[in-house]
């Protein structure tokens, strides 16, 4: 695929998420293009499309598309887009044109207290001014440990070879801010695109190499020990941000500003001393260039453990100016080579979870790699919807357990093979773990909380995963993961009537939030609950429950920007206990005439749905042996092989020796038995052909 092609499909891929969403296309591109650079780590934090224009005083004129903030690097991104729909050919971006819109983002920036003080309360970039001019007022501002401001352009266009390099400034009428500029153009996108795992390689070279020797090595990895200037280390966090940083850990790192007082004590005063008090960092790389014990070149270097150190580090050169000491640091670091893609996948995670084992990040902080999200992975590949009226097949709700799966998933595909799989598979029905995220607060009536998103959201979600695994892990089932798509068909329902609405003008995340959680509230003091199997076989909502939530969010809406809240910011409003305890004291929205139709069912303590695998096992023997001797020969076959584990022989004997062959096996035993299978079958065609059919 050359540039051209990736250009047509690209406008292709957002304009056909813009007919079917109803979004405008001006959203859609920046909702597209933030997405394919959030899963490539290019963008560290959660975009939130914001789209504002306004004209100021003095004759200027301000606008950006959207927003992020990356609490951990103290980073404010504004983005502003610049794009040629339905052009056949690339165009290009040229530097008056960049120049033209870096300064409309920055006029929002730098007035944004004008802004604040004359702009519509109803609108979200009213918040995002009001937020930027009250940043150092009170720890409580969520922007309180600014020290950067980055503006962004999206672009489909191509750079000019002028805007190659961007130099930053610093604001003089502020405490330290720093002002960057960037352009994520097609070339990157298209680059992105055709990379082997969906990211753009960060290679590093060294001025002065790392002293390192090899530790240990296996097919897998190969481990070297290491000494790297904390002056080193703390330029390429200042370089690359939480970039550096391993997606689990970043996400629970204390902010850049609150540096750990103990390194900082330890660099100022006795930096000779450094490499003894400090336990050092775990990283890992792709690819390593070294000679004579000397390391000159990492590519994709990732912290696993450590981050707090890394963070410190940089702080302390950007704050305390000490560059003299940092040079007298050395950081004791272990650096994993992983080179294989796949592998690193799985050990990577496992690496970053045990190097933090004793560590304040806990499993809470590394949930993301929990079993929980590889049984929802594993249920979604597995299950297909029902067949609807005027569809001959069914689709399935793609699980992207970690970023950039789906797209990886094409990237060697022909494109039959890859229209075949879209079509099963549509962009439409992929999800992630930050949305699971967002809909289970929802679900258990914390809109409160699915508002603030990032990683508080996620942390109250893994809290619940792990308490729920340890209880019993069996109910994360299919009735469970049918619940789960049941309600992003809710949220995807509501979205829609909330964007559409005659009334609407902004604040629709947090809208969708608290309407959903407020009906969820209600339905479940009168003990009654979504019929989420309707739902399910349906793939809609019904239309009583259409009005009813068309009631529900503009009621929503109003109690939300009500002048009379006791907080000026909605945003911030929305984030708070107290608005939602104040929306459910409210009087009741729903009234008790409304019709629901056959929308909900009688609340019950749901039981696990155990699955009866070996049944079907035990048939599929029968076929293949003839005889009831069928199991004593495959139990004797599999014993006396090298290529069964001593777990698979523990499973093999527990249902050979049950009382009962079609006993029931819990969903993990399930799916391991079924593994078991499999292998057994690579040794055995008839019976790999007829597993393959039941499957």
């Amino acid at each position: 695929m050359d540039l051209n092609e990736f250009y047509e499909g690209f406008w292709q891929e957002i304009d056909e998420k813009h007919r079917i969403s109803g979004n405008t296309l001006r959203e859609e591109f920046f909702n597209t293009v933030t997405e394919k650079l959030s899963e490539a780590d290019e963008i560290i934090d959660e975009p939130v499309y914001t789209y504002f224009e306004s004209y100021l005083s003095k004759n200027k004129r301000c606008q950006i598309d959207g927003y992020s903030w990356n609490e951990v690097d103290g980073v404010l991104s504004l983005y502003i887009s610049s794009y040629t729909f339905e052009s056949d050919i690339v165009a290009l971006l040229d530097k008056t044109t960049a120049n033209r819109n870096f300064n409309l983002a920055k006029n929002f920036l730098m007035k944004a207290n004008e802004i604040s003080e004359e702009a519509e309360t109803s609108n979200e970039g009213y918040d995002l001014a009001y937020s930027i001019d009250h940043a150092f007022e009170h720890e409580d501002n969520e922007f309180y440990n600014m020290n950067e401001v980055k503006i962004v352009i999206l672009t489909d266009k191509s750079r000019a070879s002028s805007l190659d390099i961007l130099e930053a400034e610093i604001l003089s009428d502020s405490p330290n801010i720093k002002i960057t500029y960037q352009i994520y153009d097609i070339n990157i996108l298209y680059q992105l695109n055709i990379s082997k795992n969906g990211k753009a390689e960060l290679v590093i070279n060294f001025t002065h190499p790392i002293s390192a020797i090899q530790a240990n090595k296996t097919e897998e990895y190969t481990s070297y020990l290491c000494s790297i200037s904390g002056y080193e280390l703390a330029e390429l966090y200042n370089q690359y941000g939480s970039r550096l940083i391993e997606g689990n850990i970043r996400s629970f790192l204390q902010t850049r500003g609150k540096v750990n007082k103990g390194i900082r004590a330890t660099i100022l005063k006795e930096p000779g001393k450094f490499f003894a008090y400090n336990n050092g960092i775990t990283a890992t790389c792709s690819a390593i260039q070294m000679r004579d014990n000397q390391i000159f070149e990492i590519t994709n270097l990732q912290i696993v453990n450590g981050g707090q150190t890394t963070a410190s580090l940089a702080n302390v050169l950007q704050n305390d100016k000490a560059e003299l000491q940092l040079k007298m640091v050395f950081v004791p670091m272990k650096l994993n080579f992983v080179p294989d893609v796949e592998v690193a996948n799985n050990l990577i995670p496992n690496i970053s979870r045990y190097a933090n084992s004793q560590n304040k990040v806990s499993d809470i902080d590394l949930a993301s790699n929990h079993p929980y999200h590889r049984r929802m992975e594993d249920l979604s590949r597995k299950i297909r919807t029902p067949l609807l009226n005027g569809f001959n097949y069914g689709t399935y709700w793609y699980y992207e357990r970690a970023n950039g799966q789906y797209a990886q998933e094409t990237y060697k595909m022909s494109k039959a093979i890859k229209k075949n799989f879209e079509k099963q598979h549509p962009k439409s029905q992929m999800f992630k773990k930050s949305d699971l995220a967002k809909y289970h607060n929802i679900f258990e009536k914390n809109p409160h909380i699915a508002s603030k998103g990032g990683a508080g959201a996620f942390r109250k979600f893994s809290e619940w995963i792990l308490k729920t695994w340890d209880n019993d892990n069996s109910l994360i089932d299919e009735v469970y993961y049918k619940e789960q798509i049941a309600n992003i068909i809710i949220f995807q329902e509501v979205d829609y009537i909330v964007k559409n609405a005659s009334w609407y003008n902004s604040y629709k995340a947090n809208i969708n939030a608290y309407s959903i959680s407020y009906f969820y509230w209600w339905i479940n003091k009168r003990r009654r609950q979504i019929d989420f199997q309707k739902i399910w076989n349906e793939q809609k909502i019904s239309s009583e429950l259409r009005k009813i939530f068309e009631v529900i969010t503009e009621f929503v809406n109003n109690y939300l920007t009500s002048e009379d809240r006791p907080v000026a910011n909605v945003t911030e409003w929305a984030k708070r206990e107290k608005c939602w305890i104040g929306l459910i004291n409210t009087n009741n929205i729903i009234s008790e005439d409304f019709e629901f139709g056959r929308s909900l069912i009688k609340k019950e303590k749901r039981k696990p749905l155990k699955v009866n695998l070996s049944v079907g096992a035990m048939n599929i023997f029968y076929k293949v042996y003839g005889s009831e001797e069928f199991y004593s020969k495959f139990h004797d076959e599999v014993q006396n092989s090298s290529n069964f584990s001593a777990d698979d022989l523990l499973l093999i004997d527990r249902v050979y020796n049950s009382e009962e062959m079609g006993k029931e096996l819990t969903y993990e035993e399930n799916h391991s038995f079924e593994k078991v299978l499999k292998k057994y079958a690579e040794s055995n065609p008839i019976f790999k052909i007829l597993l393959n059919r039941r499957i």
